[in-house]
Formats: C-alpha cells, sequence, structure tokens
C-alpha cells in the first residue's frame, strides 16, 4: 500500500513496526503521529512492563525506548526482552545523556542512542537504517 503524502511517497510495510516505550504522553503521542506519517505501524506503551506484556517472541520490529521509565527502566527493559528470547533492535532515547548509560544500553541491543529532545529527522534516518540492516 502507498500513501501519499505532500509530494512524497510513502510504501506502507506492515512488518515495519515501531514499538514506542516511553511515560510522556505526549511523546507517545507526538512519535505515534510522526511514524504513521512516514508508513510505520506503531505500537505506543506507557511503561516497561505494558511492552513485556504484550511483546513476545514473534514480534517484528524495533524498539523506541526511553530511559527513564516507571518503574523498570530502559535499560532493564532491553535485560528482560533479551531474557526471553525477544531480540528485537532498540533505538534508545534519554534526556541525561551519560557514556555509561549509552555503553549499557548498546551491549542490551541498542543500535542508536539519543539525547532528547529528539531532530525527527535524524530519528526517521535512524529508524530507517534500522529496518534496513535486519531486512540484509
Amino acid at each position: 500500500m502507498t500513501i501519499k503524502k505532500a509530494k512524497k511517497e510513502v510504501t506502507v510495510n506492515a512488518c515495519q513496526t515501531t514499538h514506542v516505550v516511553t511515560a510522556h504522553r505526549a511523546t507517545r503521542h507526538s512519535l505515534d503521529m510522526l511514524l504513521k506519517l512516514e508508513g510505520y505501524t506503531v505500537k505506543t506503551y506507557g511503561s516497561a512492563r505494558s511492552l513485556l506484556a504484550a511483546i513476545d517472541t514473534t514480534d517484528t520490529g524495533c524498539i523506541l525506548t526511553d530511559v527513564q521509565l516507571p518503574g523498570m527502566n530502559g535499560l532493564d527493559l532491553l535485560a528482560a526482552l533479551n531474557e526471553r528470547g525477544v531480540y528485537l533492535p532498540a533505538i534508545v532515547m534519554s534526556g541525561l545523556p551519560d557514556a555509561e548509560i549509552e555503553m549499557t544500553a548498546r551491549m542490551r541491543g541498542a543500535v542508536h542512542f539519543f539525547e532528547t529532545p529528539l531532530d525527527p529527522e535524524i530519528l526517521l534516518a535512524a529508524i530507517r537504517n534500522t529496518f534496513k540492516q535486519t531486512q540484509s
């Protein structure tokens, strides 16, 4: 299926699901809209536990998660997914960037690490790149 958007053609690929995990409702909404306009299937979650309750080893796509989450943080979420055998590439975002946090995120499956606020074009390029890498 193809959607035409402001002189830009976007190909919708149903297997390209982005699982967005952030406690901030406005951020979830904004990312949901941005990614859907680009043709991605989007599932949003307000906490790590809500994603863990919904995802299993048959799910595909990538994860976009904040480090700071209620209950379980984004780094522990990546570890929990690995323990369950859910190996989806992750993009991690943090308002408090730190080299140790970034290194831990990458060791747990993060392919990108960004400081918030996010630049939408850089984020979209990272997501496109993540899907290209997983398809090859």
